[in-house]
């Protein structure tokens, strides 16, 4: 009875543990949220003032596939929130199979991690940010342009986990470069300054608005991902307490029935004796 005890007093040290962390990851949760509604509408501008510059004025070398590979890795910085780690470098090992001169830049500790022995690491960003900053995704889309710059043409893939709702994360690859984009059929602007030297400053806006929208994303996955790993956790200890304290009634009930055999037992032997 002892050893079922001591496994509910752990037990229930744990739960309160993974209930407390559940809170966390909704509180942080909630917070990055509020961050992305008010980045929302920022995105949308960027990609309204991206569609109104003309194609031309891009270096046609964005446009165009080459024969090399930049995937750029989106992780978390911790482990305890379910299949979000285990299933996003899963679906990296699948795209890295696929692809033909691939390098990496990684962000975040579980994929520097997995990937630490790679011999084709560009970057690595190691506990890089808690909530997605435009500065952070600026840094990003300079090494990628950094990259460009240095190889040529290329394809730069973004693999990061999408938050469709508080249930459902799923790893998605997106194609971020080559660019995609229709010649504009809009009435054109006079531009201050020049198109040649406006053009490259919006690219450089748009790529980073971009890849702070990932970043959000894979935040928001990694929190909600934590917050439901830690209340299927918390569920379960529950679940754990109840059938050790079922168990742990059970034997000292039976203990309880063992005493009293053993003093109903004495007392007809001593009642025998005295006859």
């Amino acid at each position: 009875m002892l050893y079922i005890r001591r496994k509910i007093n752990a037990t229930q040290s744990l739960m309160k543990i993974t209930r407390a962390m559940e809170m966390v990851a909704r509180a942080k949760a909630r917070r990055v949220e509020a961050e992305y509604r008010n980045f929302k509408p920022f995105l949308q501008e960027v990609e309204k003032l991206w569609r109104r510059i003309p194609k031309r004025f891009i270096v046609p070398s964005f446009f165009e596939k080459g024969d090399r590979e930049l995937l750029v890795i989106l992780s978390s910085d911790m482990g305890l929130c379910g299949a979000y780690n285990s299933e996003l470098l899963r679906r990296a090992e699948e795209t890295l199979s696929s692809l033909k001169n691939p390098s990496l830049i990684l962000i975040g500790a579980k994929a520097a991690n997995h990937f630490k022995n790679n011999q084709n690491v560009y970057k690595v960003y190691d506990k890089f940010y808690d909530v997605p900053e435009f500065s952070k995704a600026s840094t990003v889309v300079e090494d990628i342009l950094t990259f460009l710059s240095k190889n040529g043409p290329a394809r730069v893939l973004v693999l990061y986990s999408h938050f469709k709702n508080v249930l459902i994360q799923q790893p998605r690859v997106y194609e971020l470069v080559p660019l995609e984009k229709e010649e504009s059929t809009a009435e054109e602007y006079e531009y201050e300054p020049v198109p040649e030297i406006l053009a490259p400053l919006v690219l450089h806006y748009y790529l980073s608005a971009k890849m702070l929208d990932f970043m959000f994303h894979g935040k928001l996955s990694e929190h909600y991902a934590r917050q439901n790993a830690m209340k299927n956790a918390t569920d379960n200890a529950q679940e754990v307490i109840r059938r050790l304290t079922l168990e742990y009634n059970k034997a000292r009930q039976a203990s309880i029935t063992e005493e009293l055999i053993e003093i109903v037992t004495g007392a007809e032997a001593l009642k025998e004796i005295e006859e």
